[in-house]
């Protein structure tokens, strides 16, 4: 099977901008208050911490899991590729 490097470029490009433009799901049950963002699959999660022990960075209170990051780039490859394999036997 051949990767098409534009369509794989894209669905990684998808996968990022799915934490800027999908609303995340916020955990209050079990465990830190926390929101995980990301679709299909939540993969980023921002902890909210009521003590942030006097940081500044940003990226203290993030978990980025890469393997479900790159499982998402794969459903949305797959996805974009199933939709525009059906758009060319429709148009034929």
């Amino acid at each position: 099977m051949k990767i098409h490097k534009r369509i794989l470029n894209l669905s990684a490009w998808l996968a990022v901008l799915a934490i800027l433009c999908i609303p995340g799901t916020l955990h209050t049950e079990d465990g830190p208050l926390r929101t995980e963002y990301g679709f299909p699959i939540r993969f980023f999660t921002n902890y909210h911490y009521a003590n942030s022990d006097g940081t500044i960075w940003f990226i203290s209170g993030i978990s980025l899991n890469v393997l479900l990051y790159l499982f998402n780039v794969l459903l949305i490859y797959t996805g974009i590729h199933v939709i525009l394999y059906i758009k060319k036997r429709l148009t034929i």
